[in-house]
């Protein structure tokens, strides 16, 4: 079970966990926003159909006291407003209800005088009464009633009604306006549907995109400096380090280019250093270059220690002559010693090449690492400012918003203008019916002007919620943002444990130096003791050129003096840098001399 939730949950790629964490607060979103909007659109829609018709009413009553200021009477058979015979003139409601596609009542008390609304045989339907509850909010109370639910030759209707007052302010009747619901039911579906479409639109739109995104501005260039770091684990210097993109993983990789630089640089030193080649100058890159002082300390005591070496064997090769027989298990010993000391030698150069790589690497990696934190802070630093601007732009939109509540509300009153302006023609008779063209084609433009107005004010609508997704987008991304330089922080912590390891290692690589150097005083000792065989070294002499011969192949750097003067001076007498002792007044051939 243990190892089956490590296959599952054990390894989540930065590919998959910034597509999680960019899809699912998108997805969110959209889901808020489509549960919103489906539960608001409804209200938003009927409040705006039961505002409509409060200004018909208010159209309607207007219109009258225009035609005629006296007051609403019915004489059994017709309703009239002044003289005016409402009756007898119906098709002037007509015009109105058919320009708004409503139905007008007029009520003088409690029971309807004037309709528009006709029955399945074409008779309008007047005589009836309101119901209880309306007219005592209405006539009893002077109130206003709204409803969304009015049943008309058996279909829904939105409902209002509005008082009519006489001269002194007493409720006489009522004006009642209603629309049929089938079409607002139909702009409200069509609403739900558009809001959904988009939803899922812009939540595919915005996934895929930044997603594609991520693949090539941070996966990509992941997986290649993951590429170049593999191959350097090998040992394959030669890496291909372009910088490609102008970015912080562009950075990265520059800086992984120069790491490889100096790896390579290192490595052909110790390569050199390894054919036999002493005479290299090598300066650590930094004071933290533990791998490069670590080189140039063993060149130098190499240098120092093959050069004594070099000029014992001389002096050996001098002497061996007189030593003669006595010498032959001295000599063998010594011939082991060096051969000990050779593959010593080859042994300290592999420890050191390996952890002069590794504290290499931790040092470098844990600079970029450092690096890499200063670029997230600055991201993070970045994405509040953009939040702030985009909170300022969301402002900019209600201000625009209520300039088109402004437009909205000259073009209603144009509207009236011009319906007055209608009945003003109607009253003037033949006379006004070119002043009646001219009040159609102002109210032609202000019904252009209201619809345009409304279009505008829900496309702004429409932009101040985006803005607001994309503000949530970006805190999102903020705190994503803060996720990652924590992440940043304890990858600092583990590169810097393992650079504090590579230095342990190479003071490990100093310390089997210092052993190598404790060899070298051992195979002084032998030579000093070789000087003391002077009768009987023919089997010396030859082994001594071997280790001549051995030691040549080596170049060293010139020291400026004479063999002689440099393994004296250096070799005998500088207690400060050697540990060698003057063997001559402890080891004494006399009396042993028959055991060589």
């Amino acid at each position: 079970m243990e190892k089956q939730k490590k296959n599952i949950f054990g390894r989540l790629s930065i590919y998959k966990l910034q597509s999680l964490t960019v899809s699912f607060p998108i997805f969110c979103v959209c889901l808020i926003l489509t549960i919103y909007f489906d539960m608001t659109i409804g209200d938003i829609m009927e409040s705006r159909a039961i505002q409509n018709l409060r200004s018909i009413v208010s159209t309607t009553g207007y219109s009258l006291n225009k035609i005629d200021s006296g007051s609403f009477s019915y004489d059994g058979t017709d309703l009239y407003k002044g003289d005016f015979n409402i009756s007898q003139n119906v098709d002037f409601l007509d015009q109105i209800a058919s320009q708004n596609d409503v139905e007008i009542t007029i009520f003088l008390g409690d029971t309807r005088r004037v309709t528009t609304i006709k029955n399945s045989s074409g008779q309008r339907i007047v005589g009836t009464t309101a119901e209880t509850k309306i007219v005592n909010q209405v006539i009893n109370n002077g109130l206003e009633y709204s409803t969304t639910d009015v049943k008309i030759n058996d279909e829904d209707y939105y409902g209002y009604y509005g008082p009519i007052k006489d001269s002194t302010g007493s409720v006489v009747g009522m004006i009642f306006a209603g629309k049929e619901r089938t079409s607002t039911t139909r702009t409200i579906r069509n609403y739900r549907m558009f809001t959904i479409g988009t939803s899922i639109f812009f939540f595919i739109l915005f996934s895929i995109t930044t997603m594609k995104v991520a693949k090539n501005k941070i996966i990509q260039p992941i997986l290649r400096i993951s590429n170049i770091a593999k191959g350097m684990a090998v040992g394959d210097i030669q890496q291909d380090t372009t910088k490609k993109d102008d970015n912080e993983l562009g950075d990265l990789l520059d800086d992984f280019g120069i790491m490889v630089k100096n790896i390579g640089a290192q490595a052909r030193v110790a390569e050199t250093v390894a054919e036999g080649d002493l005479t290299q100058t090598i300066i650590p890159n930094s004071d933290k270059d533990v791998m490069g002082k670590a080189i140039a300390k063993m060149v130098r005591d190499n240098n120092k220690n093959l050069t004594v070496i070099r000029d014992a064997a001389a002096r050996m090769a001098s002497g061996a002559n007189e030593v003669a027989s006595a010498s032959n298990s001295l000599a063998q010993g010594t011939t082991e010693q060096a051969s000990a000391i050779e593959e010593i030698t080859a042994s300290i150069e592999e420890i050191a090449n390996g952890a002069k790589i590794n504290a290499d690497d931790a040092n470098a990696a844990n600079e970029l690492v450092q690096n890499t934190k200063e670029g997230a802070i600055r991201g993070n630093e970045q994405m509040q400012n953009m939040i702030k601007a985009m909170k300022d732009i969301n402002e900019s939109s209600e201000n625009i918003s209520k300039i088109m509540k402004v437009i909205d509300d000259i073009a209603f009153q144009t509207n009236i203008l011009a319906l007055n302006a209608s009945v003003e023609a109607a009253r003037a008779g033949i006379h006004g019916k070119g002043f009646a063209v001219v009040a159609d084609e102002v109210r032609n433009l202000a019904s252009k002007s209201a619809e345009a107005a409304k279009d505008s004010a829900e496309m702004i609508e429409d932009s101040i919620r985006k803005v607001e997704v994309g503000s949530k987008l970006a805190v999102e991304t903020a705190a994503a943002l803060e996720e990652i330089l924590e992440s940043v922080e304890n990858i600092a912590t583990l590169v810097s444990n393992i650079a504090k390891a590579s230095d342990n290692q190479a003071n490990s690589v100093g310390q089997v130096n210092a052993g190598i150097t404790q060899i070298a005083d051992v195979v002084q000792t032998n030579s000093a003791t070789s000087q003391q065989c002077a009768a009987a070294s023919a089997e010396l002499s030859a082994l001594a050129g071997q280790l001549q011969h051995a030691v040549g192949k080596y170049k060293l750097l010139a020291v400026g003096k004479s063999q002689s003067s440099g393994f004296d001076n250096d070799f005998m007498h500088d207690n400060r840098e050697s540990d060698y002792q003057d063997n001559e007044t402890i080891i004494s051939l006399d009396g042993d001399f028959g055991k060589y």
